[in-house]
């Protein structure tokens, strides 16, 4: 039997509690060290507290709506990031509305989270000097 691949999208409710417990129950069996089993093992355990898991493809494409939900911001917070030329996007022919890739909006995701961190480092180790002249 071969894996076939859907762009049809599955939707899990968090809040059933017989997916909770097949989620639960499946992640118990996943007991290897893969990569791919620790990130699904990671997923459902997620699913199993009642967490909403969304699994996207990198390639997919999502409207500026969906990209600040992704990303956690409001969605003019991304039309600005988009006008600024910060975040990759392209309109849908004959059309205003636009469209980015989620590979595109994980990556900016991540170099925020990063900058954050690093902020937050900053701040710490000039907390860290100030105390030390006190």
């Amino acid at each position: 039997m071969g894996i076939m691949s859907s762009a049809v999208a599955i939707t899990l409710d968090p809040t059933d509690p017989s997916i909770r417990s097949a989620a639960h129950d499946l992640a118990e069996r996943l007991v290897e060290d893969s990569e791919v089993e620790k990130a699904v093992r990671l997923m459902l355990i997620d699913v199993a507290a009642g967490s909403r898991v969304i699994v996207m493809r990198a390639e997919d494409e999502v409207t500026p709506a969906q990209a600040a939900g992704i990303m956690g911001v409001t969605r003019q917070f991304i039309d600005r990031l988009c006008a600024d030329g910060v975040l990759a996007y392209h309109h849908l022919p004959n059309s205003k509305h636009r469209r980015i890739r989620v590979q595109d909006v994980i990556d900016l995701a991540q170099e925020r989270e990063a900058r954050r961190q690093g902020g937050e480092a900053l701040r710490a180790a000039h907390v860290g000097v100030c105390s030390v002249g006190v």
